[in-house]
């Protein structure tokens, strides 16, 4: 069986969607009757396989829709400098180092090349530069993977390269949106499986109108075992290209995050969020919704009527292993930097607690915007112990710390809730659906406080920290912890996929 999870993109700030994905990509190893690809359909700029590798993906398994079109395996970029500078013809300057560039400069100062790497002397991208203002960028893996056209620093026009140096599609767009994609015969996805009455080829490039057409066209030869199972992680502005040709395949969509507006219209009708509005009103063509915790699968339920089936399967796995050895005043928090995860609130909660309880710092792991968390720290002149870690694998790490705090609001589970429940760490945190009420029994392994939107908030937050840090018990509530991760191991959570994947049930 073949199962396709289909996502829009992937980024070096990783969302708790790819890291599901990461944690499902393990699971499905162990299910030997599945094979698992991973599908992204926005354009990255980026060689994808710079990101999918963070995440520990094969590279066999991560399918780009516009190497799709190409022809192409997911390969990371293998040119180098020196490759690109060899090839660039007439006078020209000696590369020109900048902070995250190569500039070679040609005989008119106003034509340019930057070269842009990734480390290592290998370049990702290479745009051309007239006065300043980008007219064409190259970008790479093995070989040339496609070319960026701009008119009046406005993108119009991209080309995608078979292997062999061939144009297999040309993508035309106005105001960033896909207006037209010509599909020449270089393109494996030309030809088409031959039908009674039919003729295998188009006889002539295939103009497709638009981007859900575009979508259909390629997901119809993606998808073409009637066995095949297509999961839909992100569906927005997706699920309208599988839909056409689903056929009689499985369909399945992930709710990740919160599925309706809690401020619903005056005549009672739901406000579904918009991610989701497409799948909760086609119940004709879902063959089930995938949600994170049990409460949330309660809802969703009621609020469907029965109209599709939903099934509740952690997006991530966790393997307790207890530390005895932590730092008592130690705390984390790792998320994306972002405005949702009201990290300058949580800011200034620890700096409130450390007036009672001296030597407190806080640790803070993720990516993002960091403006916004810089600024908190120079408000609250935390800067001595409040740390911004950055990107890093948590495995390992969390257990040395004495305490997991959030401030978020809104939570569709929190892998790093259960990462932290994994090495043993009581959690603090707002008392809000789905994963802070999943993870967190009051009292027994963490404390949850109303989430006010109010300055109260930060009283409130700054109160359970101390609270928990100064508990008797406290190493009863790390011991609490681990025992509420054995609920989520990896054993635990694949049978549920092995039930709904073989065509049972899952609870």
């Amino acid at each position: 069986m073949r199962v396709f999870n289909v996502n829009k993109a992937i980024g070096l700030a990783s969302s708790g969607v790819e890291y599901a994905q990461k944690y499902r990509r393990e699971l499905f190893a162990g299910i030997p009757w599945v094979d698992d690809f991973y599908v992204f359909t926005d354009y990255v700029g980026t060689n994808l396989s710079f990101f999918s590798d963070r995440l520990g993906f094969e590279h066999s398994q991560v399918l780009w829709i516009y190497n799709l079109v190409s022809g192409r395996a997911t390969r990371p970029s293998t040119i180098t400098v020196d490759d690109v500078v060899s090839l660039i013809a007439g006078p020209h300057s000696d590369p020109q180092p900048g902070p995250d560039f190569i500039d070679v400069v040609l005989e008119s100062p106003a034509l340019r090349h930057r070269l842009r790497t990734l480390g290592g002397g290998i370049v990702d991208r290479v745009e051309t530069m007239v006065g300043g203002r980008v007219v064409r960028v190259e970008h790479y893996d093995e070989t040339l993977n496609n070319v960026e056209h701009f008119h009046e620093g406005v993108l119009a026009r991209r080309d995608f390269y078979s292997g062999d140096g061939r144009v297999a599609a040309a993508q035309f767009y106005r105001g960033g949106e896909i207006t037209r994609t010509v599909i020449t015969p270089s393109s494996p996805l030309y030809r088409r499986p031959e039908r009674k009455g039919r003729p295998s080829s188009f006889g002539g490039d295939l103009v497709l109108e638009g981007r859900a057409q575009f979508f259909r066209f390629v997901f119809g030869r993606l998808f073409d075992r009637p066995d095949d199972v297509v999961i839909v992680d992100r569906a927005i502005d997706v699920i309208d290209g599988i839909y056409p040709v689903i056929g009689d395949r499985r369909l399945y969509s992930v709710v990740h995050a919160e599925h309706f507006d809690l401020k619903q219209s005056e005549d009672g009708v739901l406000l579904w969020n918009n991610h989701y509005e497409n799948v909760f009103t086609r119940p004709d063509l879902i063959d089930g919704l995938v949600v994170a915790t049990a409460r949330q699968q309660t809802v969703l339920e009621g609020q469907l009527a029965g109209a599709i089936p939903v099934v509740r399967i952690p997006p991530g796995v966790a393997e307790p292993v207890a530390h005895p050895d932590y730092d008592p005043a130690a705390l984390v928090t790792a998320s994306r930097l972002a405005d949702e995860k009201h990290l300058d609130l949580l800011i200034r909660a620890v700096a409130l607690a450390r007036d009672a309880v001296p030597g407190i710092r806080l640790d803070i792991y993720g990516e993002g915007d960091r403006d916004p968390v810089l600024a908190a720290i120079a408000e609250t002149q935390t800067q001595d112990w409040v740390r911004l870690m950055g990107h890093q694998k948590l495995d390992g790490l969390l257990g040395s710390y004495a305490l997991y705090v959030s401030a978020s609001t809104s939570e569709g589970f929190g892998l790093s809730l259960l990462e932290a429940l994994a090495e043993g760490l009581p959690i603090v945190g707002f008392d809000v659906d789905y994963g802070n009420r999943e993870m967190v029994e009051q009292s027994v392994n963490g404390c949850l406080v109303p989430a006010t939107r109010t300055d109260r908030d930060v009283v409130t937050l700054s109160e359970a920290i101390v609270g928990l840090l100064t508990s008797p018990d406290f190493d009863g509530l790390r011991a609490a912890s681990l025992r509420k991760a054995e609920a989520y191991t990896a054993a635990n959570v694949r049978k549920l996929w092995e039930q709904l994947l073989g065509g049972g049930a899952p609870c």
